[in-house]
């Protein structure tokens, strides 16, 4: 059904190679995501495919429905291949690939208005970063917005981390996150950033307003500067001898304690069985 590519060496394999560079995909517009389950969330959301490759192996156990998916994606231009278990292997990232690679066009985020936004100043762990962008979406923010040092969004490792949520929400890289606060501020969205001299989370006055919320640095926290921005500064408190908590942890404390202040988030609520 597919054409099949029986050398390392070829052209669009090092293509792919190459997207695990970000400049690479800055220069080209594309990254790269593997999985089943990030291929079914990139066609459900719409995203534009550039190139496919799976193992015949992968087509046979995910059946019918996903041959058809393929199928319609080759009749819109998208070039699809089979590779071989060995080949994949030595593209993937994973310890056990699953037995498909896809290269995407960058998503483009268009401008907007938002109520609830994460904005993540310096976060370098690409898991933490997924984590933070899969919570931020579950918990029913509208957008997440990096710094310039921020893990990059098409990083493998926060691709997988947000197990799709990067393509659910806008998510933006600025240049001048400090810029962006400002700009929000203008906007009179309420800025709270996260400090431990902040007050305690548990008695803070409720929100009634636009919000957005800055996660710093693991190890740094906020800069001075972003912390001069804020309008409010909270901290989780610690019951126990642990000096703190990661950022990720940290953020889905703040981002889902905040939302209770906001009733339309109880339509959203959905129950796990």
């Amino acid at each position: 059904m597919f054409p099949e590519i029986t050398s390392k060496n070829n052209e669009q394999l090092k293509y792919l190679r190459k997207l695990s560079s970000k400049s690479f995909r800055d220069a080209e517009g594309t990254f790269a995501i593997e999985g089943t389950k990030l291929f079914l969330e990139a066609v459900k959301n719409q995203l534009q495919f550039k190139q496919i490759f799976i193992t015949s192996t992968w087509l046979e156990i995910n059946g019918a429905s996903v041959r058809d998916r393929l199928v319609t994606l080759e009749n819109n231009k998208v070039a699809i291949a089979i590779v071989s278990p060995t080949i994949l292997a030595s593209l993937s990232g994973l310890q056990k690939p699953e037995g498909i690679m896809a290269v995407l066009h960058k998503i483009n985020s268009r401008p907007g208005t938002f109520k609830r936004t994460v904005l993540l100043e310096d976060v370098q762990d690409p898991y933490n970063v997924g984590t933070i962008i899969r919570t931020a979406d579950a918990a029913g923010f509208d957008c997440v917005v990096t710094s310039a040092k921020t893990a990059d969004i098409y990083n493998e490792k926060v691709l997988r981390g947000s197990m799709g949520s990067v393509f659910h929400l806008p998510i933006y890289q600025v240049v001048s996150l400090l810029d962006t606060v400002k700009q929000l501020k203008e906007q009179q969205v309420t800025i709270i950033g996260t400090s431990l001299s902040g007050s305690c989370l548990w008695e803070r006055q409720s929100l009634n307003g636009s919000f957005a919320i800055v996660m710093g640095n693991e190890s740094q926290g906020m800069s001075k500067q972003m912390s001069e921005c804020c309008d409010l500064l909270l901290k989780i408190p610690i019951l126990g001898q642990a000096e703190s908590l990661n950022v990720a942890t940290a953020a889905g404390i703040i981002m889902y304690d905040l939302i209770r202040d906001f009733k339309e988030c109880q339509t959203k609520e959905k129950i796990i069985k």
